[in-house]
């Protein structure tokens, strides 16, 4: 048998296959609950970061800052001096950095927030309007 035979008659056996039914289950999200948010545990994150995590944060960033340059002065003249010098200039980036970060989470955190909100009160008004006049 050629090539063209062969295939001629994979070709024919191929177009007789038919599709009679769609599946009983075409797949999808399934019974899985739909998107949720936790409006309380955003609160709670939040209050967290502007509270106690970023003001923790800047407090600790100080604390080394003085006792950084008591011991940088102390050792001025050694080599243990610059490069404690050093050291405290990548923790300064370090720090700022994090704050940045914080700073970052938290208002994403509050975006969320509103945006949820913000997204639940259209639908309310969308279906509000679906809704005739005299129906209770």
């Amino acid at each position: 048998m050629s090539f063209d035979e062969e295939w001629a008659s994979a070709r024919s056996g191929a177009t007789s296959v038919r599709l009679n039914q769609l599946p009983a289950d075409p797949g999808g999200g399934g019974d899985k609950p739909d998107l949720k948010t936790n409006a309380p545990g955003k609160a709670a994150a939040i209050n967290a970061l502007e509270t106690k995590i970023q003001p923790d944060t800047q407090t600790a960033g100080v604390v080394a800052d003085v006792s950084t340059e008591a011991a940088v002065k102390e050792f001025f003249d050694w080599g243990v001096g610059a490069g404690l010098k050093d050291a405290h200039a990548e923790w300064e980036l370090q720090v700022k950095s994090l704050q940045g970060r914080l700073s970052a989470d938290k208002s994403s955190l509050q975006g969320t927030q509103q945006g949820f909100g913000n997204y639940e009160l259209g639908l309310k008004s969308k279906w509000t309007g679906l809704v005739p006049p005299n129906a209770s």
